[in-house]
């Protein structure tokens, strides 16, 4: 596979989960600093900033996606950490809400390990399935090209169904608007 380092595609399952576990650990320790750090000052002092970066990230600090990580920590507590690494797109706004909640490294590293074994453990799985059924449907097996098929097909369905429903939300919200 091209761009995946060869100790990757053929090493065993437990070096990709580490491997994996590593990159998300990294990842979201950024997301946390990141907002950590922002709320740290940046907010005052970037009020009457003119970069482009700067007022992105003031955007995004004081967006409706941050404020719902705060929320989901506030009202959870911090179980919801590791248990958003089962989710797609609101880890990271959970891991930005604990930096602007400034919740201590630590205690937040700490909490988020069996996430971090968890996303990379499930990663793993999912890449080794993908990566050993896109080598046998190569290779012409039929099993792997019907499965291929009907996951393309699930994916550009989900990806259509996604895609009307926020249309649709779009445009309730501009009729709303326009009330």
């Amino acid at each position: 596979m091209p761009g995946v380092p060869q100790w990757i595609a053929d090493g065993p399952f437990i070096g990709i989960a580490m491997f994996l576990t590593v990159i998300v650990f990294l990842r979201s320790q950024a997301t946390y600093w990141i907002a950590w750090l922002g709320t740290y000052g940046f907010l005052a002092k970037s009020q009457n900033s003119d970069k482009a970066w700067v007022l992105k990230l003031r955007r995004w600090l004081e967006g409706a996606s941050v404020r719902k990580g705060v929320d989901a920590v506030d009202k959870w507590g911090l179980i919801i950490i590791p248990l958003s690494f089962l989710t797609i797109g609101f880890q990271t706004v959970v891991h930005a809400g604990a930096g602007v909640l400034r919740l201590r490294w630590w205690l937040y590293t700490l909490v988020a390990i069996p996430g971090y074994i968890a996303w990379g453990t499930l990663y793993a799985a999912v890449f080794i399935g993908l990566f050993k059924t896109g080598q046998a449907a190569t290779a012409g097996k039929t099993w792997a090209i019907v499965v291929s098929t009907v996951f393309v097909t699930m994916l550009g369905l989900f990806i259509l169904h996604r895609r009307n429903e926020a249309a649709k939300k779009r445009s309730l919200a501009t009729v709303e608007v326009e009330q």
